[in-house]
């Protein structure tokens, strides 16, 4: 990308922030009058307005590393910016925005999300910004640990209840929640060769009818893809937010949630590096939410899974 994505969030000034090429962060004393939107932490007021004035090119091409807190490849970063997230991520045309998913479930269930602050899409630099207000607690992967066996096992079978609400939300079409193409790596066809490292891949919408088609000569069970479940489909211990008296307190990350086919609900743990915790047993929160889903009747299906990717990757 251009500038690179962990340039897109960059401070030129003490209490300033450029966030891309259309928006600025400050910390203010008086909201002003022309603020998008402010909030308050640690005694200050920091607030995001409209860039209007024109930004020298330079100031894209230095360290942009102050408040940097997440950078993953050429298509995702995070910045740390007064108790909020600025979550930036490569964007195409017609991509389903985290920020709608996240209203969409509000709507629908009653489990802990991040507070949305602003949202918007920068078009010019083919990447979305996101600003979420921290959860108070800390990540499963980092509480893992300091928790008890019935701790895990409580948080296994609350995360998996979460799954089993969700899922109650079908659809006949293998789509987000606003009807647009899924974003799920192991679900989707490999990228192309000339494509650039950062556009993101997505699949679909696709009826049951026309992946039954696609998918026939793979013998994959048709009742597996009369219709679809919703689902968050990235449930690693990175992504689930642990107060300290080991209660969830927030789940995080929903760019990929999406109504997919019932049996990747129950297989996703056990086949993605992204369930890991530390430790000897790195696989140990994967099986054991894959049996607290099993429990739920959303068990793993591993032939169908296998048959899936074959079908699509031919």
């Amino acid at each position: 990308m251009n500038p690179p994505i962990e340039q897109s969030v960059v401070c030129t000034e003490q209490d300033r922030w450029l966030l891309g090429t259309l928006k600025t962060c400050e910390i203010v004393s008086t909201v002003p009058n022309d603020a998008i939107v402010h909030w308050e932490a640690d005694g200050k007021t920091y607030c995001i307005r409209t860039s209007t004035a024109d930004v020298d090119e330079s100031v894209w091409t230095g360290d942009a590393k102050n408040n940097l807190c997440h950078f993953a490849g050429t298509s995702a970063a995070i910045w740390n910016i007064g108790g909020a997230f600025v979550k930036v991520k490569a964007w195409q045309k017609d991509m389903q925005l985290e920020s709608d998913t996240i209203e969409f479930v509000n709507s629908i269930s009653r489990i802990p999300t991040p507070e949305v602050i602003y949202c918007w899409v920068d078009a010019q630099w083919n990447r979305s910004f996101l600003v979420l207000k921290a959860l108070e607690g800390e990540t499963l992967y980092e509480a893992w640990g300091s928790l008890s066996d019935s701790q895990r096992t409580e948080i296994a079978n609350t995360v998996a209840g979460f799954c089993d609400t969700l899922a109650s939300s079908t659809s006949e079409r293998l789509e987000t929640a606003h009807g647009k193409a899924v974003q799920e790596p192991f679900l989707t066809p490999l990228a192309l060769a000339s494509d650039p490292s950062w556009k993101p891949r997505t699949f679909g919408p696709y009826s049951a009818t026309q992946l039954q088609s696609m998918l026939s000569q793979y013998s994959v069970p048709a009742g597996q893809i009369d219709s679809f479940s919703f689902y968050h489909a990235d449930l690693g211990p990175t992504n689930i937010i642990v107060s300290k008296d080991g209660s969830i307190a927030g789940v995080l990350d929903w760019e990929s949630a999406a109504y997919y086919p019932k049996f990747w609900l129950g297989t996703k743990p056990l086949i993605s590096a992204g369930f890991q915790v530390s430790g000897p047993e790195k696989k140990a929160w994967a099986y054991l939410l894959a049996r607290s889903l099993e429990n739920k009747g959303l068990s793993s299906d591993m032939g169908s899974f296998e048959a899936w990717q074959s079908a699509i990757r031919n």
